[in-house]
């Protein structure tokens, strides 16, 4: 834990008050609420503006199971706090967050169990990356109890139990501490929002237009509060279309069709565009070609044999989604946001040049599949009659 702390205090003054105060911005600590469509009131003190943003981001989300509330559990804002690494970690909740700190724990030596309502892993990703990752997973050494019943959560001392029932059984998991990653909520209460007629949708969430505008026509709201892609490259891309249009006056607007996001497990797990499911209901779908990890030299080296590449292309070739699973997947799928945005075929990277060894060669391999499979039989036939000359 003490590698872990250290990093997170190299990190911590990229958001600190006097950082900001060094770039010129005057920073209030304090809870804010709206006024009127102009003025936000901190304690007892109050300021207006011509434009709001609102940026107050999400908090975890904690179910109602049976006697959590009575628990000393932990979430991904506060886990970090620990002096100590745990025993056993009990993890509720199978998404991104659970996954990442389950596995981060894991490997510092915790032993981890990691327990969901819903059957399956990585639901909003490539169907082949979720029977891969459980795998991993529990190669791992983690357990994982997917498709329960909660029953109830209670402790004694330090010991944490969670009582559930899987596959028809009862049992009870016990532990040292309890992680709750079950979900985000938006973090709007007592913001005033109601008062100045800032409209919300169902779950809470702000709703914005593509200029990030809310339906308070100088009030804006970026990141996590308004519920699209919950990521912080996300809140920083519309902060930036935000600024564009308060300050420069550009008419700028979000374009989420090529939006990247990554799960910090091992191997990470990528993904940009459309998964192959949802590229068959666009009607542009033409193909999905594959190319395994193990197949790159560098991968070999390394012996990281997990993950694959899959590009998905439209009617014209166009690469309109793709998916790896790789140690490196987070750092190679920029390359593929580019050629998405540009509209551009996959045989973009058959014409680069690649370092080797990288695993970064992966995209040139799919360039070539997709060159192969876009060969008609009778062109086939007239390389093979050239090449037997």
């Amino acid at each position: 834990m003490d590698r872990v702390n250290k990093v997170i205090r190299e990190i911590e003054p990229h958001d600190s008050r006097e950082r900001y105060e060094g770039l010129g911005v005057d920073v209030i600590l304090g809870f804010g609420e709206l006024q009127d469509r102009h003025t936000v009131k901190i304690g007892n003190e109050t300021i207006t503006g011509k434009y709001i943003v609102i940026a107050t981001g999400s908090e975890p989300a904690v179910p109602p199971i049976h006697g959590l509330n009575e628990v000393n559990y932990q979430t991904n804002r506060t886990i970090f706090h620990l002096k100590e690494l745990p025993g056993h970690l009990i993890v509720l909740g199978s998404g991104p967050i659970g996954i990442e700190l389950g596995q981060g724990f894991r490997h510092l030596g915790s032993q981890v169990t990691i327990i969901n309502r819903s059957p399956g892993l990585f639901k909003k990703d490539d169907p082949e990356v979720g029977p891969l990752m459980e795998k991993q997973l529990k190669d791992d050494g983690i357990e994982l109890l997917l498709g329960i019943v909660y029953r109830e959560v209670r402790q004694d001392s330090d010991v944490i139990s969670v009582e559930i029932e899987h596959e028809g059984k009862g049992r009870i998991i016990t532990g040292d501490q309890l992680l709750v990653a079950t979900g985000r909520l938006p973090a709007t209460k007592n913001l005033g929002l109601d008062k100045v007629g800032v409209r919300v949708d169902e779950k809470g969430y702000i709703v914005t237009d593509k200029k990030q505008k809310t339906s308070v026509k100088n009030i804006y709201a970026c990141g996590d509060v308004t519920g699209h892609y919950q990521f912080t490259h996300m809140a920083g891309y519309q902060a930036g279309i935000i600024i564009r249009n308060i300050i420069f006056k550009l008419c700028a607007k979000v374009d989420y069709s090529a939006v990247p996001w990554t799960t910090y497990t091992k191997p990470e797990v990528a993904h940009v565009g459309y998964t192959e499911p949802m590229a068959r209901k666009t009607g542009t779908y033409k193909s999905s070609l594959k190319v395994d990890l193990c197949a790159i030299d560098r991968a070999k080296a390394e012996d990281d044999r997990v993950g694959f590449l899959k590009l998905n292309l439209g009617k014209k070739g166009r690469i309109i989604g793709a998916t790896l699973v790789g140690e490196k997947a987070g750092e190679m799928i920029p390359a593929i946001t580019i050629a998405i945005k540009q509209k551009l075929t996959a045989g973009i990277f058959m014409n680069m040049i690649f370092s080797y060894p990288t695993e970064s060669e992966i995209l040139k391999s799919a360039s070539l599949e997709a060159a192969k499979q876009s060969l008609k039989p009778w062109m086939k036939k007239v390389i093979r009659a050239v090449l037997l000359r």
